[in-house]
């Protein structure tokens, strides 16, 4: 006879991505996951490693001490090696759970995640349904054959992919449920910094939007499979009326691949915001081509980028990640490399933060490649968070580096990835030593023209800046930009993490 959800044990875990860290991000997918199935009548336990820094001993004895039917977690493709260990070792204390992955650790590698783990069911893709549907198949005692978008091993050890899902709506799904976690904890360490126009920052992740409209060929995002789908702003507004009814949340983080792809969308947001009359502070991140995109004049960028400043929006981050157009075109990006300064300048006019990020280490790169990444940044006085190419699987650069024999062992190498800011694979034909030689001739130089107070070790994994002001006039800057206080605090490489080998 079939078990009763009343009486079935869950465990979900929420992993520790980066131990040490200052701050700390509330998981939205962990959470939206959570929510679903206990909207569906379940409960469950949550084991909280990130919040309470549990060491893997801790864990081990945990899950050695614990007893449950399903252990359910997921975590990045770059965290591949601590999700084996996790699988693996819940299965050999509970032998008798079933064990259940998702997020891109999965939905990047499904086959290879269940030969080399002791996972029972992986999800590809958006994990609410597929993973709810799994654990009722199981229940009830029925096939996982027809449970879309997962893959799985059978009664005879054999892997079997099914077909993806495609989810469709994301408007149907509840608003988080929050009440899981420990949120105060969370908000005394926020994942974003105040404006420096509060003293208080209480900050929570809200999504927008899921998928991409875009296929970079080094980005790897979990909903692939699906078309770039956003939430409407009238349910965007109450989810924020929530959460500071309920947290006394003071900013929002749009937690999204791209929060918006039109200037069209952000401005509807924005019309919605102001109307609600709530008071909150956002930011979010956008596309370079945010308003050429939408064949907006200068004019008219500039009254978008006003709203978005009237609606509370602080700070903006979109990727430049080279300043070379051919390497722009080999990553797919589908930009010109000069609508980066043009956005920039729009954002700096209104007083708007901008931060951005760079990629190097693209076949072609070169001296003079990364010389024109740092001309760009120096022309637009912003510096940026530096990251080095790191082939994921499900990209175009993935398969590169394995047709051109740079991964021979897949196992082997997603066991050695940690994250961007290391050099992982070199896929140019510069060594190392030449990449960084030159990353920091150009780091140094807008290091100094910006007066951040960083040096060599922090040019890379900064830790923060002494100065955020810019007190040298930057290099080829038109007569009638408006040089403002550009708060680089806000980006990402401003955190120093220490990572656990």
């Amino acid at each position: 006879m079939p078990a009763k959800k009343k009486d079935l044990k869950l465990l979900f875990i929420n992993p520790c991505l980066r131990p040490g860290g200052h701050t700390k991000l509330l998981p939205v997918g962990l959470a939206s996951v959570m929510t679903y199935f206990r909207d569906n009548g379940y409960k469950f336990t949550l084991l909280d490693i990130d919040i309470n820094e549990f060491d893997d001993a801790y864990v081990e004895n945990y899950l050695k001490n614990n007893k449950f039917d399903f252990i359910l977690f997921g975590t990045l493709v770059t965290h591949y090696k601590w999700s084996k260990w996790l699988a693996n070792t819940a299965k050999r204390h509970q032998p008798n759970a079933h064990i259940i992955v998702g997020n891109s650790v999965s939905s990047s590698i499904p086959e290879l995640f269940l030969k080399k783990t002791d996972a029972d069911v992986v999800v590809i893709g958006e994990g609410e349904i597929s993973a709810y549907e799994s654990v009722e198949a199981i229940r009830l005692e029925k096939s996982l054959s027809d449970i879309l978008g997962i893959a799985y091993k059978n009664s005879k050890g054999e892997i079997k992919i099914n077909e993806l899902r495609k989810v469709g709506n994301i408007n149907d799904f509840s608003m988080i449920n929050w009440d899981f976690f420990d949120v105060e904890r969370y908000l005394s360490k926020p994942s974003v910094k105040a404006d420096r126009q509060k003293d208080v920052t209480r900050a929570m992740p809200v999504i927008t939007a899921r998928g991409c409209a875009f296929k970079c060929t080094f980005c790897h995002y979990v909903f692939w499979n699906d078309p770039y789908r956003n939430r409407s702003a009238g349910s965007v507004t109450n989810e924020i009326r929530h959460l500071i009814e309920k947290y006394n949340v003071t900013h929002i983080d749009f937690w999204d691949d791209l929060s918006f792809a039109s200037a069209h969308q952000v401005e509807k947001m924005c019309d919605e915001f102001l109307a609600s009359g709530l008071k909150f502070k956002w930011l979010a991140s956008v596309r370079v081509d945010l308003f050429s995109r939408a064949n907006l004049s200068p004019d008219d960028a500039l009254k978008v980028a006003k709203k978005m400043k009237e609606a509370g929006c602080y700070d903006v981050g979109f990727a430049l990640e080279s300043g070379n157009q051919e390497i722009l075109e080999m990553m797919n990006k589908k930009i010109d490399v000069n609508a980066f300064f043009e956005t920039v300048n729009i954002f700096k006019k209104v007083g708007i933060t901008v931060n951005t990020s760079v990629v190097f280490g693209y076949p072609t790169e070169s001296k003079e490649s990364i010389r024109q990444t740092f001309e760009q940044c120096l022309k637009a006085s912003v510096y940026p968070s530096i990251g080095f190419l790191l082939p994921l699987p499900s990209t175009g650069m993935y398969d590169y580096a394995k047709q051109k024999g740079f991964i021979t062992d897949e196992d082997r190498y997603l066991e050695s990835i940690t994250e961007r800011q290391d050099i992982c694979l070199n896929i140019t034909k510069m060594s190392d030593e030449e990449i960084m030689k030159e990353i920091k001739i150009g780091a140094k130089q807008l290091n100094d023209m910006l007066d951040l107070g960083l040096d060599e070790n922090t040019y890379i994994k900064t830790k923060g800046y002494k100065n955020s002001k810019i007190k040298k006039k930057p290099i080829d800057d038109p007569e009638n930009m408006e040089i403002i206080e550009n708060d680089v605090s806000f980006n990402y490489a401003t955190t120093q993490f220490e990572f656990q080998s």
